[in-house]
């Protein structure tokens, strides 16, 4: 298993000092860089050679788009270009794609309009692969959307989708919080193309997790060590730790409870 550290671009060394295998990084912060900046940060990473393999968060946007009435995918194009050409520079390989107010349905009218969210993703999925890049949906939890909350509900909408390279993630918060059984990654993980973990009972926080905060994380584990290749990667995406020492400590004593 490879381990990877959420955080922005300042945290870039932070992650790789920490002992992580890589590091996920917003999308939005790299797209909104302006060009000087971005070729420093950009030459800062080829030179340490630390990888930047996941991209997270992908739109800036906290308010419903996609199902809003007359919504057009070509809104976004410009972005979307700018945002996977720029990442694709850094290194980013894999799009993660929650977003989970933007996908908001609206009222009960909203899955009528299901084909303008579906237009967006082959839009982003057809950019992405110009950058070898392949997408991954969230699967959110109620709190956070009540579109797609599931691994099986995101995957009917890949199949309708269609996309070649476009899949799912899974995240321990959101199967707890929408209910799904961690089992399902033993099902689908063919089609699993990343994972995150944190201290999923915090709300609105999301903590870093412990081996001592009282959650048993032995269930979700348990699942990923049944089908680690060497290759699965699983970050921890909670909120970003003014530590990341003690942060790396802490999430390696969680995996050694738990994982060896």
């Amino acid at each position: 298993m490879k381990l990877g550290g959420f955080g922005k671009t300042e945290d870039f060394d932070r992650i790789r000092e920490a002992g992580f295998d890589y590091a996920e990084l917003d999308m939005p912060e790299i797209e909104a860089m302006d060009e000087t900046a971005f070729e420093r940060f950009a030459s800062h990473v080829q030179e340490t050679g630390f990888p930047i393999s996941t991209g997270a968060r992908l739109l800036p946007f906290t308010e419903p788009m996609f199902f809003l009435p007359g919504y057009d995918s070509r809104q976004l194009e410009s972005y979307i270009r700018s945002s996977c050409k720029r990442n694709a520079q850094v290194g980013v390989r894999t799009i993660l794609f929650g977003n989970g107010k933007a996908r908001w349905l609206i009222d009960e009218s909203s899955l009528s309009r299901e084909n303008q969210f579906f237009d967006f993703i082959r839009m982003l999925c057809g950019i992405a692969g110009e950058n070898e890049q392949r997408v991954l949906i969230e699967p959110l939890g109620p709190k956070y959307s009540n579109y797609l909350n599931t691994v099986p509900a995101v995957l009917e909408a890949v199949e309708r989708i269609n996309m070649p390279n476009l899949s799912v993630m899974a995240d321990i918060r959101h199967f707890i919080w929408a209910g799904e059984p961690f089992e399902d990654i033993a099902r689908f993980h063919e089609r699993i193309g990343h994972y995150h973990i944190d201290f999923p009972l915090s709300w609105p926080e999301r903590r870093w997790p412990n081996a001592d905060d009282g959650y048993n994380y032995g269930a979700f584990l348990s699942q990923l060590k049944a089908i680690d290749d060497g290759e699965l990667t699983l970050t921890v995406e909670a909120d970003i730790p003014r530590d990341w020492q003690k942060a790396g400590r802490e999430i390696k004593e969680v995996l050694a409870k738990y994982w060896n």
